[in-house]
Formats: C-alpha cells, sequence, structure tokens
C-alpha cells in the first residue's frame, strides 16, 4: 500500500513540474488599440501636413521666380541663374532633411510603442506567473489569451508621446 502511495504522489509530483502555464499575445491588436498609437500618428500627421504646407509655399515662391527669370530671357545674369540654382539645391536638401526627420521621428515613437508593450507584457508573465508567452499565430491549441491584460498594463504606464 505504500508503495502505491509514493507512486501516486510521485506521478502526481513529476506531473505538475511539467505543466507549463502558457499565455498568448496578439502584438498588432495591442500596437492597435493602444491609445497612444493614434495619439502619435495624429501628432506625426498634423507635422507632415505642417511640412507639406510650408515645403509647398517655398515650392510656389521658386517657381514665381522660375518665371521671373524666363520672363527675362537672354537679360538674365549668370549671377541670377546661379543664385536661382543655389535656392533650388537649398530647397532639395531641405526637402530631404525634413522627411530624414520626419521618418526617424516615427520610428523612434513607434519602437518606443514597441517596448512598451515587451515590457508590459514580461511584466504580466511575471505577475502571473506564467511559463511561456507567444505571439498568438504561433500557437495552435493551448493557452491563455493575455492580451487584454496585456493592454490594461499598457495603459496604466508611462504615456508615449
Amino acid at each position: 500500500m505504500k508503495k502505491i502511495a509514493m507512486l501516486a504522489m510521485l506521478a502526481a509530483v513529476s506531473t505538475s513540474a511539467f505543466a507549463l502555464k502558457v499565455g498568448y499575445v496578439n502584438s498588432q491588436e495591442l500596437f492597435a488599440k493602444y491609445s497612444q498609437t493614434k495619439v502619435v500618428r495624429d501628432n506625426l500627421t498634423k507635422e507632415k501636413q505642417n511640412l507639406e504646407a510650408t515645403l509647398q509655399k517655398k515650392e510656389i515662391e521658386l517657381q514665381k521666380l522660375q518665371v521671373e527669370l524666363q520672363g527675362k530671357g537672354k537679360n538674365v545674369t549668370d549671377a541670377e541663374k546661379k543664385a536661382f540654382e543655389d535656392k533650388v539645391t537649398a530647397f532639395q536638401k531641405s526637402v530631404r532633411e525634413s522627411q530624414t526627420k520626419l521618418s526617424n521621428e516615427e520610428a523612434k515613437k513607434m519602437q518606443e510603442i514597441d517596448r512598451l508593450i515587451n515590457i508590459s507584457i514580461q511584466n504580466v508573465a511575471r505577475s502571473e506567473k506564467y511559463d511561456y508567452v507567444l505571439e498568438q499565430g504561433a500557437i495552435k491549441f493551448g493557452g491563455e489569451n493575455i492580451t487584454p491584460k496585456v493592454l490594461n498594463v499598457m495603459e496604466k504606464s508611462k504615456k508615449v508621446n
């Protein structure tokens, strides 16, 4: 009898030793539903629109200057041509720099959100003692969807601006 009880206890201990708590998240859903994602996108859209308006004004000024120079015909001096070319070059450089700055800013903000997603997943996993947390598409059966819990942690944490 004692041997059977010992075997049953060993079986129970060994089964529980291998029982893993697995969770899964949908990172795209977290990114899309996080309130600050919309705020960041809206701010970037406003910056882009302001930049486009500024660049459009400069482009119109250059077009007017070009028409003036064309109106002078053969009376355009080399200095005027050079000045116009310099303005066009400066405008093109400004466009490239502005686009690069905006792209870098967008990448930085999106990385901050991604970092927050990962930290929040780790916090939920630790606090609820998950052994593994996988991406939703990586798991075919079992596990618990912790996406709502992670989103809740994200919303309570420091906001990304």
